[in-house]
């Protein structure tokens, strides 16, 4: 029992990790609120954002996404900080020749990395989807300036056995020409409405179709006809249905990001691999500290003729191949042969991989 307390040792380790944590968050925080001002100062000016809104609305929420997403990352670098100069000042080898085994040496590390996984996945899963709504619109209203592409020639599947096409969809008009809505019994078709045009009312939340058409055959396969002007009508799907935002998961919280995850692999939706992406993301980012936190006690624990420096630079650069393995899974995802699971969870297999190889190094 007393073999797994904590220690002086691991009080010493302990703190010094959450301390390190802390102070490398606020510090890549800051240079990135720098950063990102310096790219959208003109975007603030020109648009007429009030300070509280750029402060309250978006850097307090931008610092809340992007420092859970990258936790990992700045929790790898401090960890390479503090256990460096501890190896510098010989610290690490006291302990060592002291009895403590390597093994042993890496329970306070991993005490805090959950400390962190745990901040951060509760974080991901359901706080920072609620901060991303504000910071979302704020973007939308006073940064965005790019024109919405217009998706050509949707399907989708809305319920069993129910379709929708749309030939060409507007997002920023929430409508589409050339819509049709056909309802089938297994092979035989019972209904077919199609119009003009249809536009969502995000008011009354119903569709309005233009022109439209509808055909209904009987069991006797009689078909009867009708059409007119103009029909308001309220349809089981809306318009995120046929053309979702691909920033609208980052906005529902892990529970209603699944219901929405059922409903888009149903209806067929070509974005579903990019939700799913979020979907795994909220786990493996947060996950990817213990891996990180095994590398970095592995480089920095041992004392070097270049000093700390040389740690860092060290860790620097595998800081840098991280972030680009991570961004190459938003690519091996469009593949057929990679799943959303695995493009998401590469970075961390393979730096496991790496993590283990250094620590069978430095145990000896």
């Amino acid at each position: 029992m007393k073999r797994w307390g904590m220690s002086r040792l691991d009080r010493y380790i302990f703190v010094k990790f959450l301390g390190n944590y802390g102070l490398f968050l606020g510090l890549v925080m800051l240079i990135a609120v720098v950063f990102d001002i310096s790219q959208k100062l003109d975007n603030f000016i020109s648009q007429g954002a009030g300070i509280q809104a750029i402060l309250g609305d978006y850097y307090v929420n931008f610092i809340a996404f992007y420092g859970t997403t990258f936790t990992g990352l700045i929790v790898f670098l401090s960890t390479i900080f503090f256990t460096a100069r501890m190896a510098d000042q010989t610290e690490i080898t006291a302990v060592l020749t002291g009895g403590v085994s390597f093994q042993r040496l890496l329970k306070p590390y991993f005490l805090g990395a959950t400390v962190v996984f745990a901040l951060t996945a509760v974080l991901s899963h359901f706080i920072i989807p609620q901060t991303n709504i504000r910071r979302i619109h704020f973007e939308d209203t006073y940064v965005q300036d790019v024109m919405p592409s217009r998706p050509i020639n949707i399907h989708r599947q809305v319920l069993p056995e129910h379709f929708v096409y749309v030939e060409t969809w507007s997002p920023e008009r929430l409508g589409g020409y050339h819509f049709t809505y056909e309802r089938f019994d297994q092979t035989r078709m019972l209904e077919k409405l199609e119009c003009d045009f249809i536009r969502f009312d995000t008011i009354r939340q119903l569709w309005q179709l233009d022109n439209w058409t509808r055909r209904t055959w009987n069991a006797q396969g009689t078909q009867f006809l009708s059409r007119g002007r103009r029909l308001d009508t309220a349809f089981s799907f809306g318009p995120s249905t046929i053309s979702p935002d691909l920033r609208s998961t980052a906005t529902m919280t892990s529970p209603a990001l699944w219901t929405f995850l059922q409903q888009e692999r149903l209806s067929g939706s070509e974005a579903v691999v990019y939700h799913e992406m979020e979907w795994y993301r909220r786990t493996a980012y947060p996950f990817s500290v213990y891996i990180l936190v095994l590398i970095a006690v592995a480089l920095a624990s041992e004392k070097r003729r270049g000093g700390i420096g040389a740690q860092i630079a060290i860790g620097l650069l595998l800081a840098v191949t991280y972030i680009f393995v991570m961004q190459l899974s938003s690519i091996f995802v469009a593949s057929p042969y990679i799943s959303p699971w695995l493009a998401v969870w590469m970075p961390n297999l393979l730096f496991a991989v790496l993590g283990v190889y250094l620590y069978l190094r430095a145990a000896k």
